[in-house]
């Protein structure tokens, strides 16, 4: 992947970007191993990218602001000053092409960029999602503003970008007051007639609103769940249940071997997509939105399997003892941080051992990466 802003030293977010695409893996793969020493674990070969980098990410986040009087799209670099950033080359294909035609709009409709040093202006950021690669993609569209100011004249534009776009589908506006590095505030605002768009994901079709958890990158993130489905296939556990679910991708994969699948998830947003899913794709699966720790301090049923996928900070002592209560014969956990899946794993190896370790390279040319780690009981 060529990329001019890593070569100016404009931009560093893809700190890899120097080293060929199979030796950014050979680094990844190099640290898995140093974080479980092990012997006798099963490493699965690294699942990557199959073809360039370009275009992979469907997600985009920009910060607004104003340059020579105009508006611009970028990002704020470490030291607080904007800097100029609209060809991104990892955008998934037409996010970089929509944003003239958005700030034509935005000028028309006077919305005026938010000023860091005068703490003056409304739009923060704009934050884009493109649901997958094919042709009937959709994109959401959200709006972060300071405040309701402009809120009215934003609802007026919304006509006009999806008139320039079809495939525009759902556009919101969310209040972030606070003046601090904080992308998104607590309250979203759906302005279009859509909530949600639509992922495509082999034979599911997958709703993703504003505020839903989704994988970035939808090449690597089908064979993640994929492979998940295979590992179920496999175990064959009579029942599942799915923590930090989002909006069910990972339940949806597993249902296909499992007749009783459970997802629990403290959004209502994506539980409210997931319930769509599931009339969707006419599947049986249960959803709950709540915290994970209310869910099984109320609900003490047992499941044969438990998977997992938290947040980067990892699952804390109190839930691994919960799931260690309900004695699961298979744990699959998803993480897009080995070191706290290391920590974590450290407290299930008494009673687990690991069947297999698999890197997924979710953010290319990074350090980050995803890992699947699969469990079983001793």
């Amino acid at each position: 992947m060529k990329c001019t802003y890593f070569l100016q030293s404009h931009c560093r977010s893809c700190n890899l970007l120097d080293k060929s695409y199979t030796n950014t893996l050979l680094l990844k793969e190099s640290e898995l191993k140093k974080l479980f020493p092990q012997n006798n674990i099963l490493f699965k070969p690294t699942v990557g990218l199959e073809h360039d980098a370009t275009g992979s990410r469907s997600k985009a986040k920009f910060a607004v602001f104003s340059k020579d009087n105009e508006l611009t799209f970028g990002f704020y670099h470490s030291d607080g000053t904007p800097r100029e950033l609209e060809v991104c080359p990892l955008h998934a294909v037409g996010i970089n092409s929509l944003l003239s035609g958005i700030r034509d709009i935005l000028k028309k409709y006077k919305i005026i960029p938010y000023d860091l040093k005068t703490k003056t202006g409304e739009l923060k950021y704009l934050l884009l999602s493109k649901s997958g690669e094919s042709d009937s993609a959709e994109f959401l569209l959200r709006f972060v503003l300071r405040s309701k100011e402009s809120l009215d004249r934003l609802k007026q534009s919304t006509a006009d970008m999806q008139a320039m776009s079809s495939k525009i589908k759902v556009i919101t506006a969310n209040i972030q007051p606070i003046h601090q590095a904080i992308i998104e505030g607590d309250e979203e605002i759906v302005l279009s007639f859509e909530s949600a768009i639509i992922h495509q994901f082999d034979e599911f079709k997958l709703a993703l609103g504003a505020r839903s958890f989704f994988q970035v990158t939808p090449q690597i993130a089908q064979l993640l769940y994929s492979a998940v489905a295979d590992s179920v296939a496999i175990d064959l556990p009579s029942s599942l249940i799915d923590l930090y679910c989002g909006v069910g991708a990972f339940s949806f994969y597993a249902s296909r071997h499992c007749p009783d699948v459970t997802g629990v998830e403290i959004s209502k947003e994506a539980i409210d997509c997931a319930k769509r899913s599931v009339l969707t794709n006419k599947s049986k699966i249960d959803f709950y939105a709540m915290d994970v720790e209310e869910y099984l301090k109320k609900f003490p049923k047992k499941f044969e399997a438990v998977l997992v996928n938290p947040p980067r900070r990892g699952l804390n002592s109190c839930i691994i003892k919960m799931i260690e209560s309900i004695a699961p014969q298979f744990i699959y956990y998803s993480s897009c941080n080995a070191s706290s899946l290391a920590r974590d794993f450290s407290e299930l190896e008494p009673n687990y051992q690991i069947q297999s370790l698999q890197i997924f390279d979710m953010f290319p040319y990074t350090a980050h990466y995803e890992t699947l780690m699969c469990l079983i009981r001793k």
